[in-house]
């Protein structure tokens, strides 16, 4: 081709903090020279990073809503549909369920040639009842067969679309979201950790237990906070960053616990590194991730997780070795685990260097672009 390719990238939301945000951002940087990128998304944004990439032109969609709302997601695929034809993409990226449904859609209808489906997660694992996880499976059944390439973030995420027979005769390939290495580790090396303590009153010498995410019901920050109450370590604090609708039940929750004066509750960070830079153990008690980036940013801190198992925690965590990782809603063995880290110094920075050496070797964001170059190259040369 003499000009350069024309990709659409489709997303339902700009949230902050976002996983998928971020390796969409990443790509998109990464790859705007040698090709055109669009991204489509719905009006709900809450960060404008990925709007304001230059060499990136954004088209917003005026019907597209995270809800389930047939009238206006019909008029959001006719949305897709007018702009995929009048702008005659070479190749289609979606990304996030409900953008990857109508895109992926709208894409087959109007006859794109390429269309990729980005999987950042197992929607019908969320905590909903069961005739909604039905629901939810039988969607994707349904519209999974408008794609003809899937890449997962990571290989428990297309397990479990295998697992309900979903997309099994559909190439797929894994592309780990990438983290921009130099970037994350200079912001770290920047933080000044006795003034950020003081700023949010913990104690110089007390360990610090550090969850980190929109406080969501798949996100499930209550667990951390009943397993934080349970710890025999008087002297220790619980930050919790994030903001979202399940917080105030949190604060709550720590205030019927009594301990509501050892638990920060820090809101949301635009630059998330000085929580990092002052934890001992990081706590993940999500129900329901894709590939867990908390994960991987705190390992590249050099701070070990504890775990709940979760989609591709144990791509990032070795259990045993680099962190632990329990059987979902045990909060008996997350405390007994984040006691034996928090009691041992030397265990607790020997995991957290193994943690490193394994998120650095395979989570640089240039890896991701290079990776999803290769797979762009190929499937235009078809």
């Amino acid at each position: 081709m003499n000009r350069r390719p024309k990709i659409l990238h489709t997303m339902t939301w700009l949230a902050p903090g976002g996983g998928a945000d971020r390796n969409v951002y990443l790509s998109m940087k990464g790859m705007r020279k040698d090709y055109e990128i669009h991204l489509a998304v719905g009006q709900q944004i809450e960060r404008d990073d990925l709007l304001k990439l230059h060499g990136v032109a954004a088209h917003i969609c005026p019907y597209l809503d995270r809800e389930i709302r047939p009238w206006r997601d019909l008029r959001a695929l006719l949305w897709f549909m007018q702009l995929i034809r009048r702008e005659r993409f070479d190749l289609v990226h979606t990304h996030e369920s409900k953008a990857s449904l109508l895109g992926r859609l709208a894409a087959r209808l109007v006859g794109c040639k390429h269309i990729i489906y980005g999987l950042h997660g197992v929607v019908f694992n969320d905590p909903v009842s069961r005739i909604k996880r039905r629901f939810y499976i039988a969607l994707e059944k349904i519209t999974i067969w408008a794609c003809d390439l899937i890449i997962a973030v990571g290989r428990d995420t297309i397990r479990h679309y295998h697992r309900e027979n979903i997309g099994r005769s559909i190439p797929h390939q894994i592309v780990y979201s990438g983290i921009d290495v130099t970037d994350f580790e200079q912001r770290l090396n920047n933080v000044k950790k006795a003034s950020f303590r003081r700023e949010i009153d913990i104690p110089d010498d007390a360990p610090v237990l550090v969850n980190i995410g929109r406080f969501s019901s798949a996100k499930a920050q209550h667990y951390t906070i009943e397993a934080f109450a349970r710890l025999q370590c008087p002297e220790a604090r619980l930050l919790l960053v994030g903001e979202g609708p399940e917080r105030v039940a949190c604060e709550r929750l720590c205030a019927e616990l009594e301990i509501e004066d050892r638990v920060i509750f820090a809101g949301f960070f635009q630059d998330i590194t000085p929580a990092y830079a002052v934890a001992s153990v990081h706590v993940l008690s999500s129900l329901r991730e894709g590939l867990s980036g908390v994960a991987v940013e705190a390992s590249l801190s050099r701070v070990p997780t504890v775990s709940f198992e979760v989609e591709g925690i144990r791509e990032i965590v070795t259990h045993g070795h680099s962190g632990f990782v329990v059987p979902q809603g045990d909060i008996k063995a997350m405390v007994t685990y984040l006691e034996k880290l928090i009691g041992d110094s030397q265990m607790c920075h020997t995991f957290g260097e193994r943690a490193y050496q394994h998120a650095i070797a395979r989570w640089d964001h240039r890896v991701m672009v290079k990776k999803l170059d290769a797979i762009y190259r190929q499937r235009l040369k078809r």
